[in-house]
């Protein structure tokens, strides 16, 4: 009964997470709609390794290393930098037609490369973000504190792995979706749109260290 339990409150608490909007939602659609769902989901199962690689962190009290206010500062600067080279990046991107994209794909000599390439944006560009540390900081905390089993423990974080993951993939497939009512100008304007958030969102992290301490150190303070 109580592993229903935590099975049923883990798939709540994971789709109350996935209703989230933050920098990874905003690529996710940005790299579904004018990549395709593909490259969309494997931007999603990304995003979904460094969440489990997070978990792990917390689970066995890593997560300690990165409570000092330098470390976080650090922290910060660092995912500040990716999310405005992304941003860049993306801003930058003008969408092509399939004939270009498919001529660019026959030009690679390993497609495996091309392949994993979202996988490991997914990857850097989740892990990048500070806040992305206190959000799992948070179910760790109701799991220790709900459940005394172990394997209670890892139901609910994994029904909450599990859940985020399918609503993200979810999100691909409505995005994509949309892509055949879109112009190869609409798409180019959309990376433009999302380029500039990116930017904003990163700026933000690092504006924000000479105004006030980062955001996750406040919440740590506060435990």
């Amino acid at each position: 009964m109580l592993t229903f339990h935590a099975m049923t409150r883990g798939i709540l608490f994971g789709l109350t997470l996935s209703l989230m909007i933050g920098p990874a939602f905003f690529s996710l659609i940005q790299t579904s709609i004018t990549r395709g769902f593909r490259s969309g989901s494997r931007l999603a199962m990304g995003i979904s390794l460094s969440d489990i690689a997070m978990v792990f962190i917390a689970w066995y009290g890593i997560s300690a290393l990165f409570e000092t206010t330098q470390a976080q500062r650090i922290l910060s600067i660092a995912g500040g930098a990716v999310l405005i080279g992304f941003g860049i990046y993306t801003a930058l991107l003008k969408h092509k037609s399939a004939k270009e994209k498919n001529i660019e794909k026959a030009a690679y000599s390993d497609l495996t490369k091309y392949r994993f390439k979202y996988m490991v944006k997914g990857f850097v560009f989740n892990i990048a973000n500070p806040s992305i540390w206190i959000y799992w900081l948070i179910p760790i905390s109701v799991a220790t504190s709900t459940y005394t089993k172990k394997i209670e423990q890892m139901i609910f974080l994994i029904s909450i792995l599990i859940t985020c993951l399918a609503s993200d993939i979810l999100k691909c497939a409505i995005a994509h979706t949309l892509k055949r009512f879109m112009t190869d100008h609409v798409l180019t304007v959309i990376n433009r749109i999302v380029g500039i958030i990116l930017i904003v969102f990163g700026t933000y992290l690092i504006v924000t260290l000479f105004v006030s301490p980062p955001p996750i150190i406040t919440n740590l303070q506060n435990k």
